[in-house]
């Protein structure tokens, strides 16, 4: 198996601005990536301690991600870990038997996730660790 290193937590909710606020106004939580359009919504990023937390919203309330809310509840979407490959990684993970839902990344896999549908009942994100390195800048 790959080594896996702990990277942030994702954080599914429903408003975005209010959560952000809360993370920094409450939690006092340090933003180090400001609100940002992704595929599916928006996103920001927030350092606390020692924890990084990605927060995603949906983009419109009949999204994938506004389904997703709906029938889980906000809270905790998965955990993300950088790993130096990401598809030796994934190619390691299925053969032990687990399911990997999919990559992303422009010509390079710069992550994928393991399927939910586990005993742990969650979403594992993999993350390229050089990629990781350049994601996460004080903003």
């Amino acid at each position: 198996m790959t080594e896996l290193a702990f990277a942030k937590i994702n954080f599914r909710v429903r408003d975005l601005d209010a959560a952000v606020d809360y993370a920094t106004n409450v939690l006092g939580a340090t933003v180090i990536r400001k609100s940002a359009p992704i595929s599916f919504g928006q996103m920001a990023m927030v350092q606390l301690g020692g924890l990084v937390m990605e927060i995603i919203a949906p983009a419109s309330p009949d999204s994938p991600l506004a389904q997703l809310i709906e029938k889980r509840g906000e809270g905790i979407d998965s955990i993300g870990f950088t790993v130096a490959d990401v598809h030796f990684a994934s190619d390691a993970i299925e053969g032990a038997g687990g399911r990997m839902t999919g990559s992303q990344g422009g010509g390079v896999d710069d992550m994928a996730w393991l399927h939910p549908k586990n005993p742990l009942g969650l979403s594992l994100e993999l993350l390229r660790s050089d990629f990781w390195a350049g994601a996460v800048k004080p903003q």
